[in-house]
């Protein structure tokens, strides 16, 4: 197949051979940070907050006027990571259909990496433009109140946001943070129940990249 007519949605950086080093070194310390973020006093119901899941992606003021806890800083601005050398995804647990090639990258890549988690949702019809438009997952976190649960979802997360450039993450959603690609994270408002403020679910957003062809061929 001629190279010209393969899009491959690797990074040619993935080739630098201290990449892996990278990759691995920024996600043991996001996900420390995310597990420091976890033990901060989480935000103040805000009165008023209407529940559902279509509010999901709407940042709010941070609880009582505070910033941010550092650990989150830290997350937001996470060093972008690299592999040795590339490895050709095979599709995941992820229904592809109606998904933007950067998305499904990510799903791919948290499929083979944390095989613990067995359902990621993609594409849904949703007031906001995420999901409808094939720019986002939800990663499913099984047992997602035990403290296994909370440090696997601390490590995806801070995995996402370690390749937030690479990958073309715009922002993770996860227990109520939000976190930008790049920039300060904030909380967001509480909307009444576990799965609207992401306690059983990390939501990835990404850019798109475009719709897939069928000659795409997928690498971390």
């Amino acid at each position: 197949m001629r190279d010209d007519k393969v899009r491959s949605v690797g990074s040619s950086s993935s080739r630098n051979g201290r990449g892996r080093l990278l990759a691995l070194a920024g996600s043991i310390v996001i996900s420390a940070a995310l597990i420091y973020a976890q033990t901060a006093e989480p935000p103040a119901r805000q009165p008023g907050a209407v529940p559902g899941e279509q509010q999901e992606f709407v940042p709010g003021p941070p609880p009582s006027g505070s910033p941010p806890p550092a650990a989150e800083l830290m997350a937001a601005s996470a060093p972008v990571a690299g592999a040795a050398t590339p490895f050709a995804l095979p599709a995941g647990i992820t229904p592809e259909n109606g998904l933007q090639v950067n998305t499904i990258r990510v799903a791919r890549a948290l499929s083979v990496l944390f095989p613990e988690v067995k359902t990621i949702g993609g594409y849904r019809q949703d007031p906001l433009p995420w999901h409808p438009n094939g720019l986002a997952i939800d990663v499913m976190i099984p047992n997602h109140g035990s403290e296994e649960g909370i440090a696997l979802g601390n490590q995806i997360a801070g995995y996402a946001l370690a390749n937030a450039k690479r990958w073309g993450v715009i922002h993770v959603i996860w227990r109520q943070g939000f976190y930008p690609g790049v920039g300060a994270p904030s909380w967001t408002a509480d909307y009444g129940n576990e799965t609207a403020n992401h306690f059983d679910h990390i939501h990835i957003a990404t850019n798109g990249g475009g719709y897939p062809t069928g000659d795409e061929e997928y690498y971390i």
